[in-house]
């Protein structure tokens, strides 16, 4: 073998020895802050279509930043808004109570309880009652309750001094329990807890004949 052939021989098995490097990865595209004021308005994976980016990425960089997705609000959502304390719209719609809040103000939906007012019949409860009875009775918050019997100077009434007349002990265990706290201005839940005190069982209606 001539020595040409030699050096050439070898140059080959250098280079076969030789561990090539990787090609370098292409560099990461960048945020923009257009890009990041997206987050979160729609689906991560709608975002990725848009952006030409992984849903994995989408994702990765909204949780990043702290965004949370933005549940689309449909038509029967808006029907809630207002007709209960926003505490309470939050739980069945399953947001945040600041999302709720955000929604009423967009679309010019009043508090629940915020412009309710109170009527002579209403005030004149409180402090009789309990402050959780008065609450199911009237229909307001328990929080706006404590707050309107605060501002008429009125204790809060003691369950177990708020006495039962003779009367309304006659009614225990004659009718359904419903039935009984419509006549007597009470809960159901104190009815049977008082039909329970006196030992009074609970209101069977007699079969036909």
């Amino acid at each position: 073998m001539s020595k040409d052939c030699v050096a050439v021989s070898e140059g080959v098995e250098d280079l076969m020895s030789t561990p090539q490097s990787k090609p370098p990865f292409p560099a990461r595209r960048r945020w923009t802050e257009a890009e990041d004021s997206l987050l979160g308005t729609k689906s991560d994976r709608a975002l990725a279509r848009k952006l030409g980016r992984t849903v994995k990425a989408i994702k990765a960089r909204r949780q990043a930043k702290g965004v949370f997705l933005v549940k689309e609000w449909r038509p029967e959502d808006d029907k809630i808004l207002g007709t209960r304390p926003d505490q309470q719209v939050a739980m069945l719609l399953g947001r945040s109570e600041a999302s709720i809040a955000w929604r009423r103000h967009k679309l010019g939906i009043p508090c629940f309880h915020k412009f309710r007012r109170w009527t002579p019949e209403q005030l004149a409860l409180l402090g009789q009652k309990p402050d959780e009875e008065v609450a199911t009775l009237t229909g307001h918050p328990l929080s706006s309750v404590a707050i309107k019997r605060l501002e008429l100077g009125r204790p809060k009434a003691d369950p177990i001094l708020t006495c039962w007349t003779p009367e309304q002990d006659r009614l225990l265990g004659t009718m359904p329990d419903d039935e009984v706290a419509r006549r007597v201005g009470r809960t159901s839940m104190a009815v049977q807890k008082r039909r329970f005190r006196l030992g009074i069982a609970c209101y069977r209606p007699e079969p036909p004949l």
